[in-house]
């Protein structure tokens, strides 16, 4: 039973839950573990990233990823409890350090674009082509036939970690083209979409040429005709309305053509 309040008597607010821990500070304990926390995290990805950077070194060397667990081991002087520790085997190790590979190659080819914003998308998807492109082909040097071998392996046996490690690299070509397609600068008949799936297997297709040399010493393609492929391939087909861009350019030249020419001596 309740009691009756007392005449006079102000009733008692009702009492509201806080979430006390969420204003209280830490404790001394707490503090502690999470030091010792990110001590251990700090700890794991230096020994993470020296066990990729040796992994990278004998890449390098031998232009081959047939080194051993062991070799790798006695090179980075780590012992093999501490590569079990941060990697299941030798192929997550791999795929580890091609996921770091094609995040710098990513994120390079993406300052590229910025860099070139100001001069309007056509622009930007000229510096992401021969971005990709120029570093396909001087990644040699540091593995990159390796990685494309790789790259080929990884696309067909794991799909799935393929489409995520290459998802920034989709998603920027897609806004890229976006751009240019709202600005009428390429072709009409396709999505953004579809140019994107079709400039990237055309882009990872040439940079193959470059890295195995494919078609011997006469069939060499430089970088300026690599471009001039890719941007055939955006403009419309034959008998298809053209984009502004293109269709402007053709008229300033007709206009040029019909100026009288400067008579000489």
């Amino acid at each position: 039973m309740t009691s009756k309040k007392r005449a006079g008597q102000e009733p008692e607010p009702d009492l509201e839950l806080v979430d006390t821990d969420s204003e209280m500070p830490a404790s001394w304990q707490e503090r502690t573990i999470e030091r010792r926390l990110s001590q251990a995290r700090a700890r794991a990805l230096a020994r993470s990233s020296r066990f990729l950077a040796t992994a990278l070194e004998l890449v390098e060397e031998s232009g081959r990823a047939d080194f051993t667990i062991q070799t790798l081991i006695d090179r980075s002087n780590l012992s093999l409890r501490a590569f079990y520790q941060h990697f299941a085997g030798k192929e997550e190790l791999l795929l580890a350090l091609y996921e770091n590979a094609t995040s710098q190659f990513i994120e390079a080819i993406r300052h590229e674009v910025a860099a070139a914003a100001p001069d309007g998308p056509m622009a930007q998807l000229e510096a992401f082509c021969r971005g990709f492109l120029s570093r396909a082909e001087s990644s040699e040097a540091i593995g990159g036939r390796v990685m494309t071998i790789y790259n080929l392996s990884l696309e067909i046996e794991r799909p799935a970690d393929f489409a995520k490690i290459w998802e920034p690299h989709q998603k920027l070509l897609t806004k890229i083209l976006t751009s240019c397609s709202r600005a009428g600068l390429v072709r009409n008949d396709l999505t953004p979409a579809q140019l994107t799936t079709l400039l990237n297997s055309t882009l990872i297709a040439l940079a193959q040429i470059g890295v195995f040399h494919l078609g011997g010493k006469g069939a060499q393609l430089t970088e300026d005709q690599l471009w001039a492929w890719c941007l055939q391939a955006l403009t419309p087909p034959a008998g298809s309305a053209k984009p502004k861009a293109v269709a402007a350019r053709a008229g300033a030249k007709r206009t040029s053509a019909r100026k009288p020419k400067k008579l000489t001596g």
